[in-house]
């Protein structure tokens, strides 16, 4: 399938995404029984997702499959959710990249000194790993976009990897951060296990996802394709802890913005949330499309996007 044509397949509203998947336990808790909680995404197309009800985790259903989700990103995900038609970032994209790093890197002040190994999972074009080694820090980032990649290291000289596991193996790092990518992987669970992995002794885990459970937008505008996987605080939390991290006091949190510590053998919990599934699936009811359509609401957050790309395109350094 062109690359043009996997794009526009992926825009069409009313019809499902290009892809079969496949069934797939929950990367928490390790269920397979789940409830529905959604039939359509921000772009009305037909899309399933499910909360586990062992431990309340959101997930697309079928989850598209390694090579599937690889086609998506190839050939639809830059031009559909960030207008990057080129190899180059977009202005709009550099710009809310620059304000995001410089919150994160405010956030994570009291651990960003001077000589602090800082490794960045998901290090888009790298503004984050300016900001860092703007502070002092030695910075790595792993970044699977080739172009952006290639984008971190002529603008900003930093190092950066395709891939986690190209870290040398006794490789770690006081402070790792990952930001907005969770939700994009089928093992989020898994990868956190692996980040948790390299920090060294007294480091700490920088996570941020959206939450599923803010409010102010209809139900289905949470869901895309681009996520197949959903958090909210108390899923955060338990995928941390099972990573062997419990949230830091000493760090501010927002929701399901958060910097985690190494537990000790006294913070042990469960993974198990009985009665979250049904929670999200009640305050995720869907809104029937012709109803939605019909209503005009949709067009408030069509708008509240293309004003924020301008807004953003235009916006001084």
């Amino acid at each position: 399938m062109s690359s043009t044509l996997h794009l526009v397949r992926h825009a069409v509203p009313f019809t499902r995404y290009p892809y079969r998947g496949e069934a797939m336990a929950c990367n928490l808790c390790g269920g397979s029984e789940t409830l529905t909680v959604a039939e359509t995404d921000r772009r009305l197309k037909r899309l399933r997702s499910v909360a586990c009800t062992g431990c309340g985790l959101i997930r697309t259903d079928p989850m598209p499959t390694e090579a599937e989700l690889d086609a998506y990103y190839a050939s639809a995900y830059r031009a559909a959710y960030q207008f990057a038609l080129g190899r180059r970032p977009p202005r709009h994209h550099l710009n809310r990249s620059r304000r995001e790093a410089a919150f994160r890197a405010e956030l994570l002040s009291p651990a960003l000194r001077p000589g602090t190994r800082v490794l960045d999972f998901g290090a888009g074009s790298g503004e984050f790993l300016a900001a860092a080694r703007g502070r002092g820090c030695e910075v790595t980032g792993v970044e699977p976009g080739r172009s952006y990649a290639a984008y971190a290291r002529a603008k900003h000289g930093a190092r950066v990897l395709h891939r986690l596991d190209a870290l040398a193996p006794d490789e770690t790092f006081d402070v790792v951060t990952v930001h907005h990518v969770l939700e994009h992987l089928r093992d989020p669970v898994d990868t956190l296990v692996r980040l948790a992995g390299r920090l060294a002794p007294g480091g700490v885990l920088y996570a941020a996802v959206p939450n599923m459970a803010a409010t102010g937008k209809p139900p289905h505008e949470r869901f895309h394709f681009a996520h197949v996987h959903g958090f909210v605080r108390q899923t955060l939390d338990r995928a941390a802890r099972r990573a062997g991290l419990v949230p830091h006091p000493a760090y501010r949190r927002e929701d399901t913005t958060a910097v985690y510590r190494q537990a000790d053998a006294s913070d042990g919990s469960g993974l198990a949330e009985p009665g979250l599934a049904q929670d999200l699936a009640a305050a995720l009811a869907p809104v029937r499309p012709g109803a939605y359509i019909a209503s005009g609401a949709w067009l408030r957050p069509m708008l509240r996007r293309n004003a924020k790309a301008i807004r953003d395109t235009f916006a001084s350094r």
